[in-house]
């Protein structure tokens, strides 16, 4: 004698069979370009933009994903594969957990400015930049320093400021300083990003989005028209998203932090990503040196001879604390 199945097994078989009905058999190829959420925007290989829905499975889908996807009749989509990623830029989320920002990319641009120019709290952010200086070593990605509002500067402050940011030159980092008021660096940057996938970083303020509208030129910023979790309209500025240049290349916008946090990164590693260390290593005394209290240690005594920046190697020593803090069990 068969079972009969109860009202609600076949209302939630007949649900999951109109579910499945929803998806096309088709699956289609593209690239996230919008995050918000759950939700995502990912565009096809005709540039047409569709709206989709991440499965937890996958973890965080991020902006630069090459994905495949099945559309539903609802013109919207369901991804149903993450392809392999060759780089991900990630930070620790408030508790600690790795929160992917974008991926795919070739090099990391560094956005600041200068605080407080004129009052005892001028400085520029230099822990902050050599985070995602270690960060862009560690993925073996190409980072730019971009110093941005440089017409708000005197002429004593400029030169306050080459002093200051002379130890990144010296190693070989590029920097470029911008004004989107005068025009000044837009087309240096706009070189540098050209045929490469770029994710703009920095802290709030600092004139991320300033610097992506010149570079648009006469495309459109776009702005995410729903909040998956609030359903309210939100900003580019609390979304991550993906542009084309006219001129060549893309960039992804991500929202502004005031930390960064690494993830990924040993502390007994964390020395081969101060680029600057590097030739030093072999005259240590000890080959696992931490270049912190070793006795005979040539980084340190590269340090007191003026030959590595005083600022980068106590930096190092920030950052080896912090990683040192997060593998402590106390």
């Amino acid at each position: 004698m068969s079972r009969k199945r109860s009202p609600h097994r076949q209302q939630q078989q007949q649900q999951k069979e109109l579910s499945n009905n929803a998806i096309t058999d088709e699956f289609n190829s593209g690239q996230v370009v919008a995050c918000y959420g759950a939700k995502v925007d990912v565009e096809d290989d005709n540039g047409t933009v569709y709206r989709c829905t991440s499965r937890r499975k996958f973890g965080a889908v991020v902006c630069g994903d090459q994905i495949s996807w099945q559309a539903t009749h609802d013109n919207e989509g369901i991804i149903v594969e993450v392809l392999p990623r060759h780089t991900l830029l990630a930070r620790p989320d408030d508790i600690g957990r790795e929160k992917p920002i974008a991926a795919n990319i070739d090099q990391i641009i560094i956005v600041f400015t200068v605080k407080g120019l004129t009052d005892e709290n001028y400085h520029l952010n230099h822990n902050l930049i050599d985070r995602y200086l270690v960060a862009a070593e560690s993925l073996d990605i190409t980072p730019v320093i971009i110093i941005n509002k440089y017409d708000l500067l005197t002429e004593s402050e400029r030169k306050q400021l080459e002093s200051d940011v002379n130890h990144y030159k010296s190693i070989g980092y590029q920097l470029i300083h911008t004004s989107t008021k005068q025009e000044r660096g837009l087309e240096q940057l706009t070189q540098q990003l050209q045929h490469q996938i770029s994710v703009f970083v920095g802290e709030s303020g600092v004139g991320k989005s300033s610097i992506i509208r010149s570079l648009l030129s006469d495309n459109e910023i776009r702005v995410g028209e729903v909040s998956a979790s609030s359903g309210k309209g939100k900003h580019t500025t609390t979304a991550t998203t993906l542009y084309h240049l006219s001129s060549g290349g893309d960039l992804i916008d991500s929202p502004g932090v005031r930390e960064f946090g690494l993830t990924r990164i040993e502390p007994a590693a964390l020395a081969f990503n101060f680029i600057e260390f590097r030739s030093y290593f072999n005259q240590c005394r000890f080959h696992n040196c931490l270049h912190k209290a070793e006795p005979q240690c040539a980084v340190k005594q590269a340090v007191a001879d003026n030959e590595i920046s005083q600022c980068r190697y106590e930096n190092y020593l920030e950052i080896l604390e912090s990683l040192n803090q997060k593998l402590s069990p106390y």
